[in-house]
């Protein structure tokens, strides 16, 4: 059986369930803790990944986008 992917603080995850990428600010059995790259409340949940390139560059464009 492969270990669950547990995220460092300040890495990037993808929110599978919602479809964003946030930064990892805490994690506890299984749920992790996201903040939004760009401003917001944190969030929680227990359907996460690492991001692929894209989901990377869209959470960049996004929070480019927000910033202007």
């Amino acid at each position: 059986m492969i270990a669950p992917w547990v995220p460092s603080p300040g890495v990037l995850v993808k929110d599978t369930r919602s479809g964003r990428v946030g930064e990892a600010v805490g994690w506890e059995a299984g749920t992790v803790a996201l903040r939004p790259l760009v401003g917001g409340d944190t969030w929680y949940t227990d359907e996460y990944r690492p991001p692929n390139e894209l989901d990377r560059v869209r959470a960049r464009v996004a929070g480019r986008r927000r910033r202007a």
